[in-house]
């Protein structure tokens, strides 16, 4: 039997991209344990859909850095000890780790030491969101000590995987990982849940929608689209924006809306089932990615695609790398009435906003999940007794 586990500071099965490693992983033939937080209520041994989930019970802040370090390393030492364990008892062929934060790779020191290969999975360029998150400089002591850590832990790793694109695969090899280690696995939803086929997509009556799907934090550049919403309700009176997710940054959002007199034309959903955001994207008109720092291809312009509905998206090199002007409608980052601009483009012209679907569900048909589970395959397979 091919043994594997996966390692990731997060919630199973609420992480989605953790859950379909996971599950990918099951109906290729291998089992599969998963080493995870858990929430209230949670059990500490649970199995769903075959995955052996190990929850850890710690803390899970994210307002100060005093309390991003104190999580990561209760995380780490908690982890450590749960995965050695069950290493003795199972003797994994692969131990996968997950981002963030990218030193947890090191929990696999005494698996590693038993024969077990280990597969760092980078979702986050930590460095970029930290200097962006805190406000502070790429010279910054911290942002400096991230990027060595960063290329600590890819070098340490026998295989590495990026979900950025290439943007990122090259900024690891700038920092002397060899190219041969780096897989790019786009972060793209998996199939079997971001289906236009079985997504309720009815639209709502004579409402025109727009929806930015994921964690409302500053760096997802929420604010930008509440500051742009003054601009557009005059030409389009119908005006609905959903913004789906939970985050510390929502209460400031709300208040921002306040402020500016728009509350009426925001809907905040809260923490809602991942099928449910699909039902909230796929009825809308134009979702939005208005990210405010480069931080790579963001998974929901992928989700976007998959449902068949137009992008308008920050410009920056690292969404540029994997997506073309044919696919996605660019607005100058952090620019509320550029990116106003767009979206009346976009309203006034249905011809365009039927172009950017059918070029970018051209795109989306070869690198779908079904395509880009191959690559992540084939990184595993390198590993395993045939």
């Amino acid at each position: 039997m091919k043994r594997a586990c996966i390692v990731r500071q997060h919630f199973y099965p609420g992480q989605r991209n953790l859950r379909r490693s996971a599950e990918t992983l099951i109906k290729e033939g291998y089992e599969v344990d998963v080493i995870c937080v858990g929430g209230k209520g949670d059990r500490k041994h649970d199995i769903i859909n075959g995955v052996n989930i190990y929850r850890i019970y710690c803390s899970y802040h994210r307002d100060k850095v005093f309390w991003y370090f104190f999580d990561y390393a209760a995380f780490f030492v908690l982890a450590s000890l749960k995965l050695a364990w069950l290493s003795l008892k199972k003797r994994y062929d692969v131990v996968e780790v997950q981002t963030m934060p990218d030193f947890l790779v090191f929990v696999t020191l005494f698996p590693r030491l038993l024969g077990s290969k280990v597969i760092l999975y980078m979702f986050e360029n930590i460095p970029a969101i930290f200097s962006s998150s805190f406000k502070v400089g790429p010279n910054h002591i911290v942002v400096r000590l991230l990027r060595f850590i960063e290329k600590i832990s890819a070098s340490y790793a026998h295989s590495v995987i990026v979900s950025d694109g290439p943007a990122y695969k090259k900024i690891l090899e700038s920092r002397g990982i060899p190219s041969e280690k780096i897989s790019v696995v786009l972060n793209v939803p998996d199939d079997s849940i971001c289906d236009p086929k079985s997504v309720c997509s009815t639209k709502d009556g004579d409402y025109f929608r727009l929806v930015i799907a994921g964690i409302p934090i500053e760096r997802n550049g929420v604010q930008v689209l509440i500051k742009s919403i003054p601009l557009l309700f005059g030409d389009i009176p119908k005006l609905r924006v959903d913004l789906t997710g939970l985050g510390e940054y929502r209460l400031k959002l709300e208040e921002l809306a306040h402020n500016l007199g728009v509350e009426e034309y925001v809907n905040f959903t809260g923490l809602i089932p991942y099928e449910e955001v699909m039902s909230y994207i796929a009825r809308a008109h134009i979702g939005v990615a208005p990210m405010i720092e480069d931080v790579g291809a963001p998974n929901k312009i992928f989700e976007y695609m998959a449902l068949g509905i137009p992008s308008v998206a920050s410009d920056f090199p690292g969404v540029r790398d994997v997506f073309d002007d044919n696919c996605v409608m660019y607005f100058q980052p952090s620019n509320e009435k550029d990116l106003a601009n767009r979206i009346l483009e976009l309203y006034h012209n249905p011809e365009k906003r039927a172009s950017l679907v059918h070029h970018s569900q051209e795109f989306y048909s070869n690198h779908r999940w079904q395509i880009m589970k191959q690559e992540y395959l084939k990184v595993h397979k390198k590993y395993v007794q045939s």
